[in-house]
């Protein structure tokens, strides 16, 4: 009998991947679950059926985790996040679900000068208390937040402005995280490799934002730019776009610790898992390259 997966942050750019891997997959069904369903009926189809979803509602979770047996969780980034990630773990205790596959970050730790890294780790610890197996997904920065959170400026002026100075960082394709989750939730021989484990997800090599450009202007064809920007200027920017202190403060701490060097680690595991090397950010940018035109 095929197995249901629910897949909570559906409407975002790792959720909806996933989902969309999944579909590949055989002898799965697969609940795409976001607070508004009308944001993710596109996503649906004979495997993907759209469910609402709400972590503050115990019972609309239950409705939710109704005859799930993996669960694929990704918390929105927000002060409350471990606190959701609780919520939706004591119901899937409650409901018998078999497995999470759980949405992380790089250098996830309590102890980490991260605010994210730190709640992250807080809701790990919550599931490892569970007694549920699990994996957990610890990637480094999106390849796809060029396109997020810079792709209107690459598209409009051509440049795009970060506080990381001469930073390199090791960059992931999101379809390689999608499809290391994608593994972990669907590889019955999996256990040795996934179960009760933690994947550090990395690009095949770490690069500086000024090389990023570099490979931009080669694939788009027109010349990006990368300008090293003040914490200040980016404060300003970010206030300017509609984000909040608390995400305004998060990132920035994320780019110290760019700066810091400590995401710079190229790890093995997409290849371990998948089979296949890393997604190249020459790679990405030739993909989504009328994106940035």
């Amino acid at each position: 009998m095929a197995e249901t997966i629910l897949v909570t942050g559906a409407t975002g750019t790792l959720g909806s991947e996933v989902v969309r891997q999944l579909s590949n997959s055989t002898d799965v069904n697969i609940k795409a679950a976001a607070r508004s369903v009308e944001k993710i009926k596109n996503l649906e189809s004979d495997k993907v059926k759209a469910v609402s979803m709400d972590y503050n509602k115990p019972e609309n979770l239950k409705e939710a985790l109704k005859n799930v047996d993996k669960l694929f969780l990704l918390t929105p980034d927000v002060p409350t996040a471990h606190e959701l990630a609780s919520n939706l773990v004591n119901e899937a205790k409650k409901a018998g679900v078999k497995y999470i596959v759980k949405q992380s970050v790089m250098g996830a730790d309590e102890d980490a000068d991260v605010g994210t890294m730190r709640l992250h780790r807080r809701a790990e610890k919550i599931i490892e208390e569970s007694g549920i197996p699990y994996t957990f997904l610890r990637p480094n920065e999106f390849m796809q937040n060029f396109i997020n959170f810079h792709g209107h400026s690459i598209k409009n002026n051509n440049v795009f402005y970060i506080p990381a100075q001469e930073a390199k960082v090791s960059i992931v394709d999101v379809r390689d995280i999608a499809a290391v989750a994608v593994k972990a939730l669907t590889d019955i021989n999996g256990n040795v490799i996934h179960k009760n484990k933690a994947h550090l997800i990395t690009g095949p090599e770490a690069i500086s934002y000024y090389q990023a450009a570099d490979i931009l202007t080669t694939e788009t064809g027109k010349k990006i730019d990368y300008v090293s920007i003040s914490d200040e200027d980016a404060r300003g920017g970010m206030k300017e776009m509609g984000m909040n202190d608390w995400l305004i403060n998060t990132i920035l701490e994320l780019y110290n610790y760019y700066r810091k060097g400590y995401a710079s680690y190229v790890s093995s595991a997409v290849e371990e898992v998948t089979g296949r090397k890393p997604i190249t950010f020459a790679k990405f940018a030739k993909d989504y390259a009328e994106t940035f035109r």
